[in-house]
């Protein structure tokens, strides 16, 4: 009998894995690992990655819209524009904690489809808004359905990938977001060049329509093709299971059997000094990278029509994807993060000052890919989050949630620093980018020397335990790991 078939479907936890489970654990462990992870892969990447696609593209389409009627259409000024853009990150920031903490008790495989859904409805009906007031109704309401999915497959990532596997997996699904903003403007291209006037409508409504509704389908195939956990996941057999989580076990030097609320999860993360720094220095990499919000407008001052323009504005967004997979490769091979963080920014930190200073259209172009390489960094810090606050799940849950969530405030105070009347140089959005960009060095810096402090307490902790040994002396390792919620034998990756 196949172990699939086994009556009842046996669920592993991971209080059922011991030493002595691990010690006897039958087959080839490298050959096993490989099928595992070549399984899951197959499985979750390419799903992910397309739903990425759609996600971002439902986000993102109101920028090619613009280059439309759609301000005329509503009878938009002044700073309306960016107020619309601003509101989605309210509702997007808003549902990230919360939604986090439910999909740590449920199973994504039902949850991230459903949400799928909720947003291409969303999408799909702002091709029927007639005024301001309607426009930002439903994108306050697009940002509130879509913020569940990013933080939620950063989790997703972080129950079956390990510290090793993981920065490389995240920046290939977050290239499938630039990748999509190249596609996005090829797709746009054709819409607006070929839908406008058609059943009377104007090309942006149609570009709306049809990116909407291209989701719903997707999200129906994607119940039956994603993972849920480790532990729970029917397609996969008993002994498969079994060193799944035995893998994300041993990555954090310990079982995940402590099931903690989601109460005690969020005090854990609000209590770690830090988070605060992850927070802070992913907020400074989505501050710099706003930009993107204005993108086709900012390679529009280059000088070319619509459809040069956002066939121009494809090629960064390949190289920012080429950029942030290779990068966060490197990153994996040698397990180090900070200079994998620290040197995207110093280099798109160049391209921002190009921009402000010069009007020399191939330098200006050229820029624009130097400006892109802020996302070389985005895999990296993500992937940081997982070895920095690794247990139990709840905490992990929350952490991504607040990181991700927290970061995208930036979204709201960043869509200002584009007023049409700084163009074509935007030298003082570009001088705030080059700021925030130094910010994410600095906090970059300070969690590497801090995550450095953490391990020689642990080793100095360590070194006395054994000095004393044989005294009724309580364990100073373990009180320190218990107190940042990690095994004794642990060390965080600098």
């Amino acid at each position: 009998m196949d172990e699939n078939d086994i009556k009842g479907q046996e669920v592993f936890r991971l209080d059922k894995i011991d030493d002595e489970d691990e010690n006897a654990y039958i087959g080839d462990r490298v050959a096993d690992e490989k099928v595992l992870l070549r399984k899951i892969d197959l499985r979750m990447m390419p799903m992910m990655m397309l739903i990425y696609v759609l996600n971002y593209l439902d986000r993102n389409n109101i920028a090619v819209a613009r280059l439309g009627s759609f301000e005329k259409d509503l009878g938009l000024h002044g700073t309306q524009y960016n107020t619309i853009i601003s509101i989605f990150f309210v509702g997007y920031i808003l549902t990230q904690v919360p939604t986090n903490m439910i999909l740590d008790k449920v199973k994504p495989s039902i949850f991230l489809p459903l949400i799928m859904c909720c947003w291409g409805a969303v999408s799909a009906c702002s091709g029927a808004i007639q005024n301001y007031p309607g426009m930002i109704c439903l994108r306050f309401l697009l940002g509130f359905v879509e913020a569940p999915f990013f933080p939620g497959s950063l989790f997703l990532f972080s129950s079956w990938y390990t510290k090793k596997e993981l920065a490389k997996r995240i920046s290939i699904l977050y290239a499938a977001g630039q990748m999509a903003g190249a596609f996005g403007g090829l797709l746009g291209s054709a819409i607006m060049g070929g839908m406008d006037g058609k059943a009377g409508l104007a090309a942006w409504r149609w570009l709306f329509i049809i990116e909407g509704t291209a989701t719903i389908p997707i999200a129906f195939a994607a119940a039956f093709v994603l993972p849920d956990y480790p532990e729970t996941t029917k397609w996969l057999t008993v002994q498969e299971r079994r060193l799944a989580m035995l893998r994300i076990a041993e990555d954090a030097n310990e079982q995940d059997i402590h099931k903690s609320s989601s109460r005690e999860g969020l005090i854990l993360a609000f209590t770690d000094p830090a988070l605060y720094i992850l927070w802070f220095m992913q907020l400074s990499l989505n501050t710099a990278a706003a930009f993107t919000n204005f993108f086709p407008t900012i390679v529009k001052t280059l000088g070319y029509d619509k459809t040069r323009t956002l066939l121009l504005s494809a090629p960064p967004y390949v190289f920012a994807a080429m950029l942030g997979i290779t990068n966060s490769w490197h990153s994996d091979k040698t397990r180090e993060r900070w200079l994998h963080v620290v040197w995207p920014q110093v280099f798109c930190s160049i391209g921002f000052i190009i921009s402000a200073v010069t009007l020399n259209v191939a330098a200006r172009y050229t820029a624009t890919f130097m400006m892109m390489s802020v996302y070389g960094s985005f895999g990296c810090i993500l992937s940081w989050v997982s070895s920095t606050l690794p247990r139990p799940s709840s905490k992990r849950a929350v952490a991504y949630a607040v990181v991700n969530a927290g970061s995208n405030l930036a979204s709201i105070y960043a869509s200002y620093i584009y007023p049409a009347s700084q163009g074509p140089r935007y030298w003082q959005a570009n001088v705030v980018n080059v700021a925030f960009s130094t910010a994410c060095i600095a906090l970059a810096t300070t969690l590497r020397f801090y995550l450095g402090w953490r391990n020689k307490k642990l080793d100095r902790a360590r070194s006395d335990d054994e000095s004393m040994e044989g005294t009724v002396a309580e364990s100073q390792v373990a009180a320190l790991a218990h107190h940042w919620q990690c095994h004794p034998e642990y060390r965080y990756t600098l």
